[in-house]
C-alpha cells in the first residue's frame, strides 16, 4: 500500500483509537508522537533521531524500504483528512531466500550529545503503549536498545514479539515480559537496560523468509504505569 492511500484505509477508524498518546504526567511518558520535526525529519519527543533501519542474512538480498523521498527518515502521514495528528510510515520489502531479515523504525530516546546517544531512564514504567498499522507480516518485534552506556551489547537486545491485527490498533508491551534472544552472547538485565535506554526499534521481520512487501505506520509511543 502506498502512503497516498493510507488516509483512505484508515479514515473510518474511531478517533478514540488515537487517544493513547494524549497528555502526559507522572505515571506516563510520551516517548514519541511524531509531531516534533526538524529539517523535515521527525524526532522523538526528547529530540532523538527517528530513522528506518534494516538487516538481512544475505548481503546480496538486501531488505528494502521507502520512507521520505531520498532519506532514511519515515514519511509523515495523516491518519484521516480531518485530523492534524501525524504518524511515521514506511514501505518495506523482505527478500528470499534469507534465514532472517527485517526493516524497522528506530526511535531514539533523546538528542545526542557530542556525537554519542543520550539515554532515558524508563525503568519506572510498567508498559509501552503504541499504535501500529502493519501489512505484509503477521507479527512485529519491539526491541529496547542501549548504546554507549556501558551495557556492552551490540546485538541481542531485550525484545518482545507479538502478532498484529488488521487495521490501526493500540498494543501494550509489558516491560516485565522483555527477554533477550537465546543466541545473545552477552546477558543483561532488561530492568538495568531500561535505566539507560537510547532507542526503541519496531521491526517487520521474517525468519526462513518468503518474499514479502508491506507498510508499517507507527504512532504514539507512550510509557505508562
Amino acid at each position: 500500500m502506498r502512503f497516498s492511500k493510507l488516509s483512505a484505509a484508515l479514515c473510518c477508524l474511531p478517533l478514540a483509537a488515537l487517544a493513547a498518546g494524549a497528555g502526559q504526567g507522572g505515571d506516563r511518558l510520551v516517548y514519541a508522537d511524531f509531531e516534533t520535526v526538524k529539517d523535515g525529519r521527525p524526532l522523538s519527543n526528547a529530540g532523538g533521531t527517528v530513522q528506518i533501519i534494516s538487516y538481512q542474512e544475505r548481503p546480496t538480498l538486501e531488505s528494502r524500504f521507502k520512507g521520505a523521498a531520498g532519506t532514511n527518515a519515515p514519511e509523515l502521514v495523516r491518519l484521516s483528512k480531518d485530523d492534524p495528528n501525524r504518524a511515521a510510515a514506511f514501505d518495506y520489502e523482505l527478500q528470499a531466500p534469507n534465514q532472517y531479515a527485517g526493516v524497522g523504525l528506530e526511535v531514539g530516546a533523546k538528542a545526542g550529545e557530542g556525537g554519542k546517544p543520550s539515554a532515558l531512564d524508563v525503568s519506572g514504567y510498567k508498559d509501552l503503549m503504541m499504535q501500529l498499522y502493519v501489512t505484509g507480516v503477521e507479527s512485529v518485534r519491539v526491541e529496547f536498545v542501549s548504546r554507549g552506556q556501558g551495557m556492552n551489547l551490540s546485538t541481542g537486545y531485550p525484545q518482545l514479539t507479538f502478532k498484529v491485527r488488521p487495521g490501526l490498533n493500540t498494543y501494550k508491551v509489558p516491560l516485565k515480559s522483555l527477554s533477550q534472544p537465546s543466541w545473545a552472547e552477552v546477558k543483561v538485565s532488561p530492568k538495568e537496560l531500561l535505566k539507560k535506554l537510547t532507542a526503541v526499534n519496531i521491526f517487520a521481520f521474517c525468519d526462513q523468509c518468503k518474499p514479502t512487501k508491506g507498510t508499517v505506520v507507527v504512532d504514539n509511543l507512550v510509557f505508562q504505569n
